[in-house]
């Protein structure tokens, strides 16, 4: 996959902005998002040829969206260095991930020749509702963010959740590789429900390796704790916790995360254990886990026996249990 993106950005400008742009794409990482939208297509019988130019696509989509991401949570680290932001600034880091929507665009007009003109613009018009279920999304969570809020509710989560991490990381695969295998629109329908609760399950296990202690993550330990991210296990601690210890909590969650120091951060992880928030998360992962199990092998007979498709119910089983 990384030749694939190295395909698209050899398309632009050989300058500086080439070897930015592969600095997140060349770090270790999972390739989740192509891995899926590959298995996806090939479970229902298409060919690797003609969807790897999107799997791709959505690869550098990803990129894009954490190099923004990171500039606007204020994050550390990504993918066991420094972000893009902190190692060259701001300004430079914005450009990249401007970059990467940008040369993500003509693979997906290209693919009217690959794919032909009906299924290219529906995979143009997945990615299109993808990006703005995405940026919506993450402008929820920052709105939560700057206003302080935490009259939020567990339905509040999930709804941010598939928007921001569902659609792109589990909804748009699926669909893409769907339309470019040829399926029928009610296959496309219930993958799109497996798609849904594998993302719920996703995010919560994220945020609850978030928490983890050690360099295995890839990220900053507690920085959805220093950023003040509204997770279902901060959720179900504050609901849980007595009215002086919430109080606390609101308070310190409140600071920026300048202002934050690692004794208060460790109060809100310490109650989050006491409390059994965590608990609780893992617990509705592993629910929605089992739903998008479910919901997979209601498909085992239209996608027969094969090694894509036992990658997807692998992928299920890897999704809530992983620790990384």
């Amino acid at each position: 996959m990384v030749e694939q993106i190295e395909d698209i950005v050899a398309s632009g400008d050989d300058g500086p902005l080439r070897g930015l742009i592969m600095d997140y794409p060349l770090r270790p990482a999972k390739a989740l998002r192509p891995a899926i939208c590959i298995a996806t297509c090939r479970a229902l019988g298409g060919h690797l040829d003609a969807v790897a130019p999107s799997a791709a696509v959505l690869e550098l989509f990803h990129n894009a969206f954490l190099v923004h991401d990171d500039v606007e949570d204020g994050s550390e680290l990504r993918r066991g260095g420094p972000t893009l932001h902190r190692e060259h600034g701001v300004p430079i880091a914005v450009n990249v991930g401007d970059a990467m929507f940008a040369l993500s665009l003509q693979p997906l007009l290209d693919n009217t020749e690959r794919i032909g003109l009906g299924a290219a613009l529906e995979v143009l018009q997945i990615v299109a509702t993808m990006c703005r279920h995405s940026v919506e999304g993450q402008a929820l969570e920052l709105d939560w963010i700057r206003r302080n809020r935490w009259d939020l509710a567990e339905d509040d989560y999930m709804h941010m959740v598939e928007k921001k991490t569902g659609w792109y990381t589990f909804i748009a695969p699926v669909k893409v590789g769907a339309v470019i295998a040829g399926a029928e629109p009610s296959t496309g329908e219930r993958l799109v429900e497996f798609a849904q609760a594998l993302g719920r399950s996703f995010q919560i296990q994220d945020d609850l390796l978030n928490l983890q202690d050690g360099d295995g993550y890839g990220k900053e330990a507690d920085g959805d704790l220093y950023e003040g991210k509204r997770t279902l296990i901060l959720l179900f601690a504050l609901e849980a916790a007595d009215e002086a210890e919430r109080q606390r909590a609101l308070r310190i969650l409140g600071l920026p995360r300048e202002d934050k120091t690692a004794a208060q951060v460790s109060f809100l992880r310490d109650l989050i254990q006491r409390t059994g928030g965590d608990r609780r998360a893992r617990d509705h992962a592993e629910e929605q886990a089992i739903a998008a199990a479910r919901g997979l092998e209601s498909l085992a007979p239209v996608m027969g026996p094969s090694r894509h498709l036992d990658f997807l119910r692998a992928l299920v089983d890897y999704v809530h249990t992983r620790s990384r």
